[in-house]
């Protein structure tokens, strides 16, 4: 996060995602598709580098053990960067001949749960009076990290942790991320992702840390924290590794690796970033990292890792390209990625692929990466959420401004995906107008993709099987996040608001083969969003979110999901929280 003070908000560009008119291709082949996929492309293995290198134990801490950062800092607030690649712009010849039609949709209903599958179990996770108290500032947004097994479950978010059992009781108080990671207290950390993995019965955890020049106008440095525990009990001790991301013989570097995303296999952790200029301005493409999972949950000093740089797909620079959670064998590491290249609309994704995954850990032989362009259903830029405006009284907001109640939903990147029996599962927001709204609202587009491999690149067959939209007339979906159990069926997390509903938490589920059936709310929105970043000082576009989380508990129908919505009136500068719950997939 960037800090900024009353008297020196940070640039408006940094605080509000660049809002592109939504020209989007109508979406052929009715609202839930199939098995559509266009010809793909060749693969492009050749593309990407693959550089040797290593990381190194830097730490070791229990959040059990861990203090609060020192306090007196409530008039200060951080928001985390959210950087997207510059694009081109259109004429305006190319914006009147442009398609102006979103993918239509056919609404989803909403229930309160009412006859419907809900929560087995339902608790309130981190809030923003919560990460005030360890952090002593204030941040937004609320980047939800969730991880779950063992009987535990941790949630990440920001700069604030805390571990619970699956009963909703506390097992650590809230804690400050910076001394978790080994961090100073004024070092700029941000999007943090928690996950365990059963194979292994290990957690494994991120966060990015990056320097800035004394103005704010410059990166200086960046690296990425991967925390792994020692023993299945994430209350215990983790280790913590460093990897240095800030590539001074790339252009224009030191570089800024915003967006970490992180991916786990049977064999190594992938972290996917996407890598800025010094300046901010110009962008070169994802960057891979691959560690030895097996060194790193030894413990060891020094552990394997293998970078593959500038990651490119469909004659763009790789964007937001997602490692996928490997539940089970595989023949490759398998990762997703929408194509967006003018922040308009696409119908088409790339399929990437690391094969001789063994590799890292033998230091015999290097693995490949290669990717495939896939068609899909249409997708495209989302407008923001507008929903009901509020008030900020905290000192941030020189003790009281009004709020927009516009939340951004930032763009049609894909999210958190998941390969699971033979499938990759992946899910983005998306422009759609739904069939008998008046504007077009962001929903969420969503995908099932059999991956297929053909010696050391992303095979031929490889297409989308199931794909559709959800959606609902009136109101704004957030940051999905889809996981599928091993039987097929389905759970997406997203957050809910419109111009009359408070930011809630909602979710949609669907049977093995089925569609989604209605939007049922988890948690529902106790009033307006009252944070800074939504004020006119910071931009007036409040930052919601960046992503939700889940995991699938693996062998079971269990699932546990997390996102953000508005639990109460917070600490004056800020009031987001995050509802956390199970559900048993039929």
């Amino acid at each position: 996060m960037n800090d900024l003070s009353e008297a020196s908000p940070r640039r408006a560009w940094r605080l509000t995602v660049f809002i592109s008119c939504v020209l989007l291709l109508f979406a052929s082949g009715g609202v839930w598709g199939g098995a559509s996929a266009a010809p793909a492309t060749r693969p492009s293995a050749t593309a990407h580098t693959a550089v040797r290198s290593a990381v190194r134990l830097v730490a070791t801490t229990t959040p059990g053990r861990l203090r609060a950062a020192a306090k007196g800092q409530a008039a200060k607030v951080h928001v985390a960067p959210l950087l997207r690649p510059h694009r081109p712009s259109l004429s305006t010849e190319q914006r009147a001949t442009a398609p102006r039609t979103t993918p239509r949709t056919v609404g989803h209903a909403r229930q309160q749960l009412q006859g419907a599958l809900s929560p087995t179990v339902e608790f309130d996770g981190v809030d923003a009076i919560q990460s005030k108290a360890v952090a002593g500032y204030d941040v937004e947004p609320p980047d939800e990290g969730l991880g779950a097994g063992n009987g535990y479950v941790a949630n990440f978010v920001n700069v604030a942790g805390a571990i619970y059992r699956t009963d909703g009781s506390t097992v650590t108080a809230p804690f400050f991320l910076n001394t978790f990671f080994d961090e100073p207290a004024t070092a700029n950390l941000t999007d943090t992702r928690v996950y365990y993995d059963s194979p292994s019965r290990t957690w494994f955890a991120t966060m990015l840390e990056y320097g800035l020049t004394s103005d704010g106008s410059a990166v200086t440095e960046s690296h990425v924290d991967l925390a792994v525990s020692s023993t299945a009990n994430p209350a215990g001790a983790w280790h913590i590794y460093r990897a240095s991301t800030t590539d001074l013989d790339h252009a224009g570097c030191p570089c800024l690796a915003d967006y970490p995303i992180m991916g786990v296999s049977r064999s190594n952790v992938y972290l996917s970033t996407n890598e800025f200029t010094s300046n901010e301005q110009a962008f070169n493409g994802a960057q891979l990292y691959v560690l030895s999972k097996s060194q790193l949950v030894a413990g060891r000093a020094t552990v394997n890792t293998v970078n593959f740089q500038n990651l490119a797909a469909g004659g763009a620079p790789g964007y937001h390209v997602q490692p996928a959670n490997t539940v089970a064998n595989a023949p490759a590491e398998f990762m997703l990625s929408s194509l967006d290249p003018n922040s308009t609309f696409d119908n088409r994704l790339a399929v990437w692929a690391v094969t001789n995954e063994s590799s890292v850990t033998t230091g015999h032989g290097m693995p490949s990466l290669s990717v495939r362009v896939i068609g899909s259903e249409a997708y495209g830029f989302p407008p923001n959420a507008q929903t009901p405006p509020g008030f900020c009284n905290g000192k941030a907001c020189d003790a009281g401004l009004p709020t927009t109640g516009v939340l951004q939903t930032d763009f049609d990147a894909m999210q958190e995906t998941q390969y699971i029996n033979g499938r990759l599962v992946g899910a983005l927001n998306t422009g759609v107008t739904v069939v008998g709204d008046t504007v077009a609202r962001s929903g969420v587009a969503w995908f099932v993709i059999k991956p297929t491999v053909n010696g050391a690149s992303v095979g031929s067959g490889t297409r989308v099987t199931r794909q559709g939209y959800v959606s609902t007339s009136g109101e704004y979906l957030l940051y999905p996040h889809l996981n599928m159990t091993s039987s097929g069926a389905m759970a997406l997390v997203f957050g809910l608001g419109g111009p009359g509903t408070y930011p809630s938490a909602a979710y949609a589920t669907a049977r093995a083969g089925r569609d989604f059936g209605p939007i049922q709310v988890a948690a529902a929105g106790t009033g307006p969003d009252n944070g800074f970043s939504g004020t006119a000082k910071f931009g007036g576009a409040g930052r919601w979110g960046d992503y939700s989380n889940g995991e699938i508990i693996p062998g079971t129908n269990r699932v546990w999901l997390a996102t953000q919505y508005i639990p109460n009136t917070g600490d004056g500068n800020a009031n987001w929280g995050n509802a956390i719950f199970e559900l048993r997939l039929p």
